[in-house]
């Protein structure tokens, strides 16, 4: 168990650098932009970098905010239940939210897939869209394995505090 939480927390904080990366490189493309426009420069093509960066700032995020438990749970009613019964209740819902999550990689999946073969590129700029789509699904399946490892912990009384 301790060697798993190990190699899920390298990959987490390696997930959480990637995510900080694509936030940064959001605002200093935010910030170069609107200076620009400032003084009447315009770029091309700044939106679609923006929407590309969207995707690994969110995804990436998400499986670090699970890891550290902070993600949205109803603490006014868990909090109140006695240990021999929150634990499993949260190892439920955690593996409810995997089950979800898994449901919507699949159907990333299928959608990375099917666009895949079609060549789908951005608009103007011209960039392939699928290594995007599939550093989602990466995103998506490292926050599976961290909501299902917390829903593991939590069942057998090892719940985490959030950090």
């Amino acid at each position: 168990m301790q060697s798993v939480e190990r190699l899920l927390g390298w990959l987490v904080g390696l997930a959480a650098i990637l995510g900080t990366l694509a936030i940064a490189a959001l605002v200093g493309l935010t910030v170069v932009t609107v200076t620009f426009r400032f003084v009447g420069i315009a770029f091309p093509g700044t939106y679609v970098l923006a929407e590309l960066l969207i995707i690994p700032a969110v995804t990436f995020s998400l499986a670090y905010a699970a890891w550290a438990n902070a993600h949205t749970r109803v603490d006014l009613l868990t909090d109140r239940l006695a240990p021999r019964i929150r634990g499993p209740l949260m190892g439920a819902m955690l593996a409810i939210g995997a089950a979800f999550w898994g449901m919507v990689a699949l159907a990333a999946i299928d959608e990375a897939i099917r666009r895949a073969s079609q060549n789908e590129t951005t608009a103007i700029l011209d960039i392939p869209v699928a290594p995007f789509r599939w550093l989602m699904i990466a995103a998506i399946a490292l926050l599976i394995l961290v909501l299902l490892f917390r829903a593991v912990q939590a069942a057998i009384g090892q719940e985490t505090a959030p950090e």
